[in-house]
Parts: C-alpha cells; structure tokens; sequence
C-alpha cells in the first residue's frame, strides 16, 4: 500500500509539472502573442494576424514566391515589390506602421519618417540594436555597429579619431593605388577582346584590398587573408538564414559548425598576432608609435589599456579584434555595393554618365584625384546620393524596445523589434515627389535636408547619435574609385546583364553586375 502510495505520489508530481510546462508553452506559444496583437490593435497597429507558432512566416513565403515568379518592375529602380514584396503587400493594407510575426515574435515595422527621427535620435539608448544570430555574431563580432549602452559610446568615442577628415586624407593614395591597379587590369582585358566585366566581384576585391591597406598599412597581405576568410564566414552565415533555430544547435558538431569555428579561430589567431607584434615593436624602441593607419590609430586610442596586460587581453584585444572584423565587414560590403549599383545604374542611364565626366575632366583632367578637389565634384556627389537613395546597402535598421515606451501616441511593449525601412521611406512618394521612382540626382542639389520633405527620409548612413562612423570613409572611396572609373572608361549594360536586387546581407544584384566598357 505504501509502494502504491509512493507512485501515485511520483506520477501526480510529474503531471504537475507536465501540466506547468503545458501551461507555460500555451502562454508563449498562444496568450501573449494574442495579448500583444490586441495591446496594439488598440492603439491602431495593424497587421496579418497572429498564425500559432509560424506567425506570418507562411505567408511571406507565398507572397515571396508569387512576387518572385511575376518579376516585374514599372521602372528599372522601382524595386520594393521586388526585395521585399511582403512589406510593399501589407503597407498598402496596413499603413505605414505595422505588425507581423516572425515565429512568435512580433515585429513593428516603421515606414512613417517622423517615428524614425524620434527612435533615431533617441541619445538614452532606450532604443538598442537587437541579438544577432551566432553565425552574423562570427561575422561582425560586438564591435561599434552591434554594441550598446556605455560600451557603445566607449568604442565610439575611441574610435571617433581614427575618422576624422584629417585622418581620412592620408587614405586616398591607397584608394587611387589600388584603383590603378583594378583599372590597367581592366584595360588589359579589353584589350584582349573581353567584351564585358563582371564588375560585383571585382569592386569587393578592389574595397578589400583598399580596407587591408588602409586598416594594416604594410601587414596588408595579412588583412587580405582576414577579408578572405570573413568572406567565406558570410556564406556560412547567408546559408542560414530563413531556417528554423533549435535552442543549442549551434554546439552541434555539423560540418558547418566545424567549419564557422575553425574560420573564427583563425581570424582571432592573425589578428592577435598583428595586434601583439605591433605592440612588442613599440615596447622595444623598433618603432616610435603602432602606426598610422586604422590599426594603428586605435592601438594609440588604447594605448593607456595597453601598458595593463591582464586587461588588454581581457578586454581591450577583443574589442580591437571585433572592431577590426566589423571594419572589414561593414566598410569593404557597403563600398562595394554602392559603386557596383553606380556602375548599373550610369551603365543604364548614359547621358547622366556623360555628364559626370564632363565635370571630372573639367575639374581634374585625367590626373590622379587629390583629396582637395574631391569637394568640387557636385554632380558625382549627387549621383553617389541618388544612387544609395534608390539602393540602400542596408534596407533595414532594426532596433528593439528594451523597456516600455511612449513614442509619439504610441505605447511600445518592451522586448518589442522595431524594423526601420530605409528602403520604404526612400522609395515613398509622399517624401520624394512623383519622381520618385526615377534616377533624378538633382533632387540633391541642394543637399540632403532639402532633397525630400521630412529629414529622416534619407537614411543610407543612419541619422542621429548613431550614424555611421563611416559614413566619410566610404563616400570619399566610392567618390575617388568613381572618378578613376570616368576618366578611363565609358560603359553601358551588358545584355546579359539581369536586373534583380536582392538582399544579400546588403542590397546586391543577385546575378552579379556584368558591364560593357570602352577605353577613352
């Protein structure tokens, strides 16, 4: 009778605690999603509504594919439909401010210019940049882009020297040297009877040689290999994404975790090794400081951290690693993308191409560009706008509620993702006019404040505390390679060339950028 007891007493405990974990699973699965659509209904955030478990996964999906197999644009650069037909489906039926599901996870999306410049320019940090997936975590490490809170404006503040304009001079003979070289290879081709280019690839070659030799001076071949493997982290990490995430999968000894493991361990390895050897050099009297280019400038701003060993490798080497691994990241794909979609989009639009090198050669001939001169160059600078206009490198900024907030009328539940559109409110014709599907770069002669009707229409580069550090790096680059590009070559869409956007960490063209070019 005791025994009988006994079990009855294990069996009713382990209901109870069946029971709980059943009770808990319907409340995350079904209740709080449930209360947090009506919570935002009631404020007037609609959506597709909450499916259990998937969310609005499935019907992305089959929007994706119908937008997919139709394919068609009313204009080259009327591309919303096309990269994110989901959102241009439920804005239309929603508004400009939005709910859906991602699995249980709700996602507000933001398209209204107003809404952004307050969660932009928020200076309190309510607003942070949300968990990124291990795989993008291998990839950009906690550097500037992902950080938060004080540890944030610690590295911004570190990091703010190394991007000053002065600072940024010395940088354009490295872009123009190894812009030569990419040009006279260019030219040798042609020469041979290469009809076309496929310039994607090799303007990521051309950023990341640029990157290597601007970041590691004369360890540039070093930096190379760095880019080299971050490249093959960024497939790893793409191959991932739109897959369902189980809890601790990422411990799981898969020939891709091997292979992500393997890939981040070496970068840490060469990295450390560059960091280390500079600071023994300086340590021993072989060099009077750890050098001028972007290595250098920010083992000088640690420098204090790097007379403390034991904090240096606690923290300050990892920071300095993941900085170096964002740099590369962020700094080459955003260059890369933005001439590759210039070169299409001039390649479409010869007369604007005509006109840009006509004030090149007024202003610098076919001389090697200067630093000073580049200023001068109005209408190349509204193209280089126009074009991050039409096609943003990044088409989202996503950040997340980390406590309860008033944003204008609105009540925001904490943990709740905000996702900013850039690309939405760049393509919104209320903010651009009727144009606004149209490659017009003088809407920005006047300059970016008074191009559209509301200043957080335009947000290649971000918009408040948190824009861009390298927002000056990366137009100076794309502006000296372009100009190069001008003086030597005409060019023209090659035929086999097949306009498709798509999201590929950045806005890329999916089939690559194939061009037509002429020596001049």
């Amino acid at each position: 009778m005791d025994l009988n007891l006994s079990w009855w007493r294990v069996l009713s405990f382990v209901g109870v605690i069946l029971a709980a974990v059943l009770v808990n699973i319907v409340v995350k699965l079904w209740w709080v999603p449930l209360r947090t659509q009506k919570f935002l209904r009631n404020q007037g955030i609609h959506g597709p509504p909450y499916k259990f478990l998937y969310g609005n996964t499935k019907e992305i999906l089959e929007i994706k594919k119908r937008a997919k197999s139709s394919s068609s644009m009313s204009t080259p650069h009327d591309i919303v439909p096309l990269v994110v037909p989901h959102i241009d489906v439920w804005v239309k039926q929603y508004g400009r401010v939005f709910v859906y599901w991602v699995g249980t996870k709700a996602r507000i999306v933001v398209g209204d210019p107003e809404i952004m410049k307050q969660i932009l320019s928020n200076k309190f940090g309510h607003y942070q940049k949300p968990m990124i997936s291990i795989q993008l975590k291998r990839l950009t490490g906690d550097g500037l882009v992902r950080t938060n809170g004080e540890k944030w404006a610690r590295q911004r503040r570190l990091l703010n020297p190394a991007f000053h304009l002065e600072s940024l001079k010395s940088m354009v003979p490295v872009v123009t040297a190894s812009t030569t070289k990419m040009l006279e290879k260019w030219g040798n081709e042609i020469g041979e009877g290469v009809k076309e280019i496929e310039v994607a690839e090799e303007l990521r070659c051309l950023t990341a040689d640029v990157i290597a030799r601007t970041a590691f001076g004369s360890s540039f071949e070093e930096g190379k290999r760095v880019f080299h493997i971050l490249g093959e982290l960024a497939i790893l990490a793409g191959r991932s994404f739109g897959k369902i995430y189980f809890p601790g999968s990422r411990f799981v000894p898969t020939p891709s975790n091997l292979r992500s493991w393997k890939l981040d361990m070496d970068i840490k390895r060469s990295l450390r090794e560059l960091i280390f050897n500079r600071k023994k050099n300086v340590e021993m009297k072989k060099r009077d400081s750890y050098g001028t280019d972007l290595l250098g400038l920010m083992m000088d701003a640690y420098k204090n951290e790097l007379k403390d060993k034991n904090n240096f490798v606690r923290l300050s080497l990892e920071e300095m690693i993941d900085e170096c691994k964002t740099f590369f990241t962020a700094g080459s794909e955003t260059t890369a993308t933005l001439l590759t979609w210039t070169l299409v989009v001039l390649g479409m639009h010869t007369d604007w191409q005509d006109q840009a090198r006509k004030e090149v050669l007024h202003i610098s001939k076919k001389e090697i560009p200067k630093f000073d001169s580049l200023s001068c160059l109005k209408l190349v600078n509204m193209i280089l706008y126009e074009v991050l206009r039409l096609y943003p490198p990044a088409i989202v900024l996503p950040r997340k509620a980390y406590k309860k907030m008033q944003l204008g009328n609105l009540i925001i539940p904490a943990g709740i993702e905000l996702m900013l559109k850039s690309i939405m409110v760049h393509h919104d014709v209320k903010l651009w006019g009727n144009d606004v599907k149209e490659f017009n770069p003088l809407r920005f002669s006047e300059g970016i404040s008074k191009a559209s009707t509301h200043p957080t229409a335009f947000i290649s580069f971000g918009f408040g505390p948190r824009t861009c550090i390298g927002q000056n790096f990366a137009l100076i680059e794309a502006k000296v390679i372009l100009i190069m590009i001008l003086q030597h070559f005409s060019f023209s869409i090659s035929p086999t060339y097949v306009h498709a956007p798509a999201t590929i960490f950045t806005l890329r063209p999916l089939h690559g950028a194939q061009i037509m070019f002429q020596k001049l």
